[in-house]
């Protein structure tokens, strides 16, 4: 049996994001939360001034180095990003409540040509993309009191805190050790299958976060606690009635898999399956190079790295060798 937990440590290196993208998006969002600020102050004056709070992956450490793509002229995409979320906040009976359209509006208005690329409309936020494909999203949130509601463009305005998940999902892994990196190297996963079909949809990372910090396995190596978290959300999801995922944080116990048609909740089952499967195939394969090989091949590219052609049992044997070495006590000189 080869443990391949070198193997997964450089791997989530790997996709771990980087603390240079890490700056290029603080300095993205320095620069719009300015311009949003500067577009209110002179074309809103008498609204309420937005304020702004970071969310999401990023504020959780759990954001990757997505897969780069390529436009049809050959320039490099990186589709990592960060989730800034655009307050409006109540404070006294002058401040108006507006629609959802009109603040999302002048959130898209504010940030228009911001790079040289179309800021995007999206049902719960605005995006705004910039040349190297890295983006940052803007949803639009409404506080009165204690309560934060979401503008959601389709479905209205919606109880969220997105500052509670992220503060669950930490408090969480402060007693699962390899739970940041489990759910990297899901993200992983998702980015790699995706990007080799593209009419594959797998959960969000949102999804994917719950799904293993709910079914989260401990172990003293990343190999065995991935698989293992692998095996726990595949059997929950595949018992009767078990395809759920509730959300821990306002709205409180709303299944997130609600809405999921039949055939993106098949696909998600047999696809976690192959990565199921798989994994447990590679733990029973002796040999490093051949183990990690029935990975790279079809759950996580070529970023995942190729073990050494050897087998675990002569590794284990000559480590033994060694350590027997070391404890013999040398006989004293001239005897």
């Amino acid at each position: 049996m080869a443990v391949l937990n070198k193997e997964y440590n450089k791997f989530d290196k790997e996709i771990k994001l980087n603390n240079s993208r890490k700056d290029s998006l603080k300095t993205s969002r320095k620069e719009l939360r300015k311009k949003i600020r500067n577009w209110f102050k002179e074309n809103k004056p008498d609204e309420i001034k937005p304020k702004f709070n970071s969310q999401g992956s990023f504020e959780m450490n759990t954001t990757i180095n997505p897969i780069v793509e390529y436009e049809d002229d050959g320039s490099a995409l990186r589709k990592y990003d960060l989730d800034d979320g655009v307050y409006f906040i109540y404070n006294d009976e002058d401040d108006v409540k507006q629609t959802i359209d009109t603040w999302h509006n002048w959130v898209f208005r504010a940030t228009e040509n911001h790079t040289g690329k179309d800021s995007m409309r999206k049902t719960t936020c605005v995006r705004v993309i910039f040349a190297d494909g890295h983006h940052i999203d803007l949803p639009i949130y409404y506080k009165e009191g204690d309560n934060f509601e979401l503008a959601h463009k389709s479905k209205g305005w919606i109880d969220s805190d997105p500052k509670e998940f992220y503060e669950w999902f930490n408090e969480k892994k402060k007693i699962r050790s390899r739970l940041e990196a489990i759910v990297r190297c899901l993200k992983a996963w998702k980015n790699y299958r995706e990007i080799n079909n593209s009419s594959l949809k797998l959960p969000s990372g949102f999804e994917l976060s719950i799904l293993a910090t709910d079914n989260y396995v401990d172990s003293d190596n990343l190999d065995e606690a991935f698989r293992e978290t692998v095996k726990s959300i595949d059997e929950t999801l595949n018992k009767e009635n078990g395809f759920k995922c509730y959300r821990p944080t306002t709205p409180s116990g709303e299944d997130v898999f609600e809405n999921y048609s039949e055939t993106r909740k098949n696909n998600f089952l047999s696809t976690l399956r192959s990565l199921k499967d798989d994994c447990i195939k590679a733990s029973e394969e002796s040999n490093f190079k051949k183990a990690s090989e029935i990975l790279i091949d079809k759950q996580f590219g070529s970023r995942f790295p190729k073990g050494e052609d050897e087998d675990q049992q002569v590794k284990n044997d000559a480590l033994k060798t060694s350590l027997a070495s070391a404890l013999v006590t040398p006989k004293p000189y001239g005897h």
